[in-house]
């Protein structure tokens, strides 16, 4: 749902908005990571494929469009070492003052380690540059944020239950592994560790339990729902893709890197906009093999997961990790998760809860930060 997506196209929100429709409730879906360096492809849909954190981590320079380094304006300490989101909002404010490159990133460069030590320790990374063209061994490479992770998701307990009786969730579409700025690596881990939980529980679960009772009545209507663009003449229909490319780029906009009360506001309002017009798109054919239909429930989950992430992050008034407000720069003194629930309601709704504490409390003392590597 946003501009730039390190993730495959395929990705859309569904376990999330599938969980809410069902009335489940989510957690934290302010928190969303958005990796430092994306490859910049003009033109391609591959904008946005990941370039690993360890090109950072093993002495590799982020220059802006002046040829600056331009980390000692954010963190003179740490460098291109920082944080995720603190180097992935310094490039994104680079560009956003003027100081880009020519498509609209910032370069990275391992030139100076030499060529025979790029090759040799990042082969992926030198392949996946020469595929399109860009020679990473010996010069610098465009590359800017790109939407990376969810650390927002559907409430779930220890065992991946959720409110929902019979209904488990686990992984990326689950909130309150990662906190507020997710740790490279921990993403697999976390599907690794809670899918084997899940697929436990699971089985555990269905054992000695009869098949449950579906509503006839129920899964047609959501039948109906589904269906309703099938067949019809694009004609005088909303345009599909057109509101998909809105939707992205409102996101990127107002719901990014960098958020403000009054931004959230007119993306809240408008993403209500798209969903409404949304229900007017036509889907000429059948069901089998027809992308438009396809593209039109993905815009439909995005639209309803892009509401509870603007709704989260408006409730948030301050910066913590992966969410920063401009006009709340500093973090709390208070330590809260926000909440959202919508149900049958016509607006969702919307709480904090204080963080539970139950090992370890956070303290003034906090031990140096070292680069991040992993997923």
């Amino acid at each position: 749902m946003y501009r730039v997506v390190a993730c495959s196209a395929d990705k859309s929100s569904d376990g999330i908005a599938l969980g809410v429709r069902a009335g489940l409730r989510v957690r934290d879906m302010e928190m969303v990571q958005f990796h430092p360096t994306g490859l910049i492809v003009p033109n391609s849909l591959m904008t946005g494929a990941l370039l690993e954190e360890g090109l950072r981590g093993a002495g590799g320079r982020l220059l802006n469009g002046r040829g600056e380094r331009f980390m000692e304006r954010y963190d003179p300490a740490r460098m291109e070492r920082s944080t995720r989101d603190l180097v992935a909002r310094a490039s994104f404010t680079e560009v956003l003052e003027g100081r880009g490159t020519p498509n609209g990133g910032v370069w990275i460069d391992v030139a100076h380690l030499g060529a025979d030590t790029v090759e040799r320790h990042f082969k992926g990374m030198v392949k996946r540059c020469r595929d399109f063209g860009f020679d990473l061994a010996h010069g610098p490479v465009e590359v800017g944020p790109t939407a990376h992770f969810m650390m927002g998701g559907i409430v779930t307990d220890p065992t991946c239950r959720t409110d929902l009786e019979g209904l488990f969730a686990a992984g990326e579409d689950t909130g309150g592994v990662h906190g507020a700025n997710r740790l490279g690596g921990n993403g697999v881990a976390e599907s690794t560790v809670f899918g084997g939980i899940a697929g436990d529980t699971m089985a555990d679960w269905v054992v000695s339990r009869p098949l449950p009772r579906v509503s006839r009545s129920a899964m047609e209507g959501t039948a109906r729902r589904i269906l309703a663009p099938l067949g019809g003449s694009p004609g005088a229909a909303e345009d599909l893709y057109g509101l998909q490319s809105r939707l992205r780029d409102l996101m990127w906009e107002h719901v990014g890197l960098i958020r403000t009360g009054a931004g959230l506001k007119t993306a809240i309002a408008e993403i209500e906009e798209i969903s409404r017009r949304a229900e007017r798109c036509r889907a000429p054919g059948g069901p089998a093999y027809n992308l438009a239909w396809q593209d039109w429930l993905n815009l439909n989950n995005q639209t309803a997961t892009a509401r509870l992430i603007a709704r989260s992050a408006l409730e948030r008034a301050e910066s913590r990790g992966s969410h920063f407000r401009a006009d709340f720069p500093q973090s709390s003194a208070e330590l809260y998760n926000v909440y959202v629930a919508v149900a049958d309601a016509p607006t969702p709704n919307v709480w904090t809860e204080p963080v539970r504490l139950t090992r370890l409390a956070p303290s003034a003392a906090r031990p140096a930060a070292t680069v991040e590597v992993g997923d």
